[in-house]
């Protein structure tokens, strides 16, 4: 087994952010506190970063989204919610799952990769929950169960192990309410509609309280042909006519020699072009119905003891109308239905076309059926000292039925020779046969089935060791066993694609925490001075193990000014099926070769090429180093103010992904996983145990055989700002408040090998800023509240006829506004608010890119939405 370890190239000091979860869990208990809850204790608040019971994380940045945001912002779910926070690459946005509507929702953090980003759940791990995924997800919680969501913006694997290198989002639920909760919203834009409603009804006791949540929740979906701003056509800014030719009115390559003079169906004159806009069709966002179910409970057994426990289940039906295949299929003159130019004397020409009148509709559905349960139950006990030990058990699972309609290909290629009308394709009309049709459609779809499941022991022991002169120094120890599996089923076309795939993880961790000055003993310049030191060893049946730790320091040099910064290590394990998934074996001819995988040492003569793309067992961890160094401050002279900057830095190496094939040839990187030429025995043995996709049985002697499974090639490095800034002025009317809170990247590079160039990722699609400004007002029974929220302009490469050029789109900038009404507290209104949400009330167009859709960088392709919300409390 390889053993992994991480060497320690920099100290450096870290502490926390002190002030924001102060600010948080007081926001928490002035919404939820009641006559029944004035029991909640202080130590119970959960806190994110750290494992000591009733001490903040140090040195990190956390950001906090609290109860009041999340009754403000009105989200459906738990991923709109987050929309809502700049450091998170799904700000301004309306979040779709990753990989086509199959992947997962969690979306990475300052412009990294989602699978870098750890979701928790009241502070425990979740079961991964995409078809395409075996990452964890956020959970998908009814909005009135959510207490609030910490965002711990500093790498964290000393704590919690794998996933968590550029940070933390915690789910925190609601843990006492008396009495019964009830809220619906309806909302409509342009060509959309979307619809929630929820329930939560708790009881609060001498020794114990239990809640129980349920929201459902339904959306329509918006296709590309809703929103005018889309366009393909960029040659008015010298890039390319990107409109599709592979139309429902055919397109016919014609020309005796090479294919290459279109003529266009039915006229079929040459040199003319039919054009469409293929993507008018496809979802931009897809239609979706969630139900979703939580419930938790606590029981004071005695003093000394408490059980515990929650469960949240969620079913989601999601569909995305997407693209039908596009088709260029060969068509002999024997074809009754066959259109040749006039005067052309081919016998075979080639069809462009959109496969409409095959497939009766103009766009395929993907679909996909998730149902998730997370649960965790546990005991804690009192023990001498003030010590506590926590027993806990965590538990996940995941069913996704996925299905994906497709075109086989060898039968719609077959149908293009057909010589009779009961064989014959007709791409031009409606002439093609059921019996053919029913071919072409047969055997295509991927339809699977998957199921993952994560079951996890852990045991934590922490309390008081000693007193220093500053304070308590407080310790805490766990342990955790967690098994993880993934089984798939299936077919993919014709051919069955099982996998079953599971893995063991021990894990020990450690943390410290040591206040070294504070009030009683402080020295000038140093008024309080806390240290935290934690590490974690992590054990894989499939990889081996990895020794992550991180230190952390606060430092108060002067009344209302906290220093803080922190050094630490983090890791992600690769994913299940990065490691398990079905290897295939792909062949492409020695044409075909000159354009895909054109070796350069074979000069004009090119040979045929077979590669194998999949799961790769030798897979290690990414890994990550991270610091950073903050400042909170809140003056004397100004004490509604309050501000906090925080530096961060990231290095990212041994990122997983799969070479292009121009770079396997002129990188050295990737030397070894080029074979030339192999001997019919050695090409056996590197076959082995792979799927044969389409390499014939007939392979010529002269081949190239790529390994370009997925590996530990890349590297990215980046740094950066958050910055929030806040202020409250009380008036004799009520309060009004602003705030600011932003993400300034400094600098992103990306090297796709250690052997390659360096990119700069902020001039290939990172915006540089993102920040929300906030301004409200509460008044009586009224609050109202604007947002401005601004992603900095797109910087990317676009296609030109002539090459490569770059271009700068303007910002994208939106204004939401929020208005909310607490009805007189008698009668039939007691109890109850009602709310007007509007997001971008300006129907902000997003901004030109001379690409793609003709769109620069991540929006929001709702616009302009206008939506009532009634919650009343029983």
């Amino acid at each position: 087994m390889k053993v992994v370890r991480h060497s320690t190239k920099r100290a450096a000091v870290c502490g926390a952010s002190l002030l924001t979860i102060m600010l948080a869990a007081g926001q928490v208990q002035a919404q939820e506190a009641g006559p029944d809850e004035e029991a909640v204790a202080v130590d119970e608040i959960i806190v994110t970063g750290t494992s000591i019971r009733g001490v903040p994380p140090v040195g990190s940045n956390l950001i906090g989204v609290s109860r009041a945001d999340v009754e403000r912002l009105g989200a459906a779910n738990t991923p709109d919610i987050l929309a809502s926070v700049p450091q998170l690459n799904s700000f301004n946005t309306a979040p779709v799952a990753a990989s086509g509507g199959f992947g997962t929702f969690a979306p990475g953090m300052r412009g990294l990769p989602s699978s870098a980003t750890l979701p928790l759940m009241n502070g425990h791990r979740l079961v991964a929950a995409a078809a395409n995924d075996t990452a964890p997800d956020y959970p998908l919680i009814p909005a009135l169960a959510i207490e609030r969501v910490e965002v711990v913006a500093d790498g964290a694997s000393s704590i919690y192990g794998s996933d968590a290198v550029t940070g933390v989002v915690n789910f925190i639920t609601r843990r006492r309410v008396d009495g019964v909760e009830a809220s619906a919203n309806y909302g409509v834009g342009d060509a959309y509609y979307q619809g929630h409603f929820g329930v939560l009804a708790g009881k609060t006791f001498e020794r114990g309280s239990a809640l129980i949540a349920y929201q459902y929740t339904q959306n329509d979906s918006i296709t590309g042909g809703d929103r005018d701003y889309r366009t393909q056509d960029f040659t008015k800014q010298g890039g390319l006519d990107a409109r599709a030719v592979n139309c429902p009115t055919p397109n016919v390559l014609y020309d005796t020699s090479f294919y290459a003079v279109y003529h266009a169906a039915p006229g079929l004159v040459a040199g003319t072009k039919n054009y469409c806009d293929n993507g008018a069709v496809v979802d931009l966002y897809p239609s979706t119905e969630l139900h979703s179910l939580f419930a938790s409970g606590e029981y004071l057994v005695s003093d000394k003891i408490r059980l515990w426990g929650e469960a949240l289940y969620a079913d989601r039906h999601d569909e995305m109308r997407v693209g039908l295949p596009v088709q260029s299929v060969a068509m002999s003159a024997a074809n009754p239905f066959f259109r040749g130019p006039a005067g052309g004397a081919a016998n075979v020409a080639f069809v462009l076309f959109r496969p409409d009148n095959i497939v009766g509709a103009d766009h395929f559905i993907n679909s996909d059926d998730k149902q998730v349960f997370n649960g965790s139950v546990g005991v804690d006990f009192q023990l001498p000292r003030e010590f506590e030990l926590t027993l806990g058990g965590t538990f996940g699972r995941t069913d996704n039925d996925a299905y994906i309609p497709a075109i086989n290909t060898a039968a719609i290629t077959a149908a293009g020779f057909g010589v009779t009308t009961a064989t014959a394709l007709d791409p031009f009309g409606d002439g093609t046969s059921e019996a053919v049709k029913q071919a072409i459609l047969a055997n295509a779809a991927t339809a699977v089935g998957i199921t993952q499941d994560m079951d996890m022991a852990s045991a934590r022991l922490s309390g008081p060791l000693f007193e220093l002169p500053g304070g308590t120094m407080k310790i805490a120890l766990g342990a955790e066993y967690r098994k993880e599996t993934f089984e798939q089923r299936g077919v993919v076309g014709a051919s069955p694609v099982p996998e079953k795939l599971d893995r063991d993880i021990s894990s020990f961790y450690g943390e410290i925490f040591a206040p070294l000055v504070s009030e009683a003993n402080a020295l000038p310049l140093v008024q309080k001075l806390s240290l935290s030191l934690s590490g974690r060893y992590d054990k894989y049946s499939d990889f081996g193990e990895t020794s992550n730790p991180k230190i952390g320091v606060n430092w108060t040099p002067a009344n209302g000014l906290d220093l803080r910064a922190s050094y630490g290590q983090s890791f992600r394990a690769p994913g299940m099926r990065q490691i398990g998934a079905t290897v295939g074996a792909y062949y492409l001819d020695a044409a075909t070769s000159v354009v895909g995988a054109n070796d350069p040492t074979r000069g004009p003569n090119q040979v045929a090429t077979i590669y194998l793309l999949g799961g790769n067992k030798n897979l290690q961890p990414e890994e990550a180093e991270t610091w950073s160094l903050g400042a909170d401050w809140t003056p004397s002279f100004a004490p509604n103010f309050k501000a906090s900057v925080t530096y961060y830095n990231i290095e990212y190496i041994n990122t997983i992904g799969v070479p292009s094939a121009a770079m396997v040839f002129t990188d050295p990187t990737f030397s070894k996983v080029i074979h030339r030429d192999p001997t019919p025995s050695e090409l056996q043995a590197l076959l082995a145990g792979h799927v044969n996709v389409n390499v014939p049985s007939a392979i010529p002697a002269a081949v190239n055989f790529l390994d370009l499974r997925l590996n530990n090639f890349g590297m990215r490095s980046t740094d950066g700002l958050d910055m929030f800034f806040r202020y409250n002025w009380p008036t004799d009317f009520g309060l009004v408040y602003a705030d600011l809170s932003a993400n300034y990247i400094l600098n992103y590079d990306v090297k796709q090998t250690p052997n390659s160039a360096v990119a700069d990722s902020l001039d290939l699609g990172i915006p540089q800023t993102t920040a929300r400004f906030t301004l409200g007002a509460d008044v009586g029974d009224w609050s109202v509240a604007s947002f401005v929220n601004f992603r900095g302009e797109y910087t990317n490469n676009y296609a030109t006829p002539t090459g490569v050029a770059q271009y700068t789109s303007s910002p994208y900038v939106t204004v939401d506004l929020r208005v909310s009404w607490t009805l007189p507290d008698a009668g039939w209104s007691q109890g109850m608010t009602a709310s007007l949400q509007v997001n971008d009330l300006l129907d902000e167009t997003p901004p030109y890119f001379p690409a793609t859709d003709g769109i620069g960088g991540a929006y929001n392709p709702i616009g302009r939405f206008i939506a009532l919300n009634l919650r009343k409390k029983f």
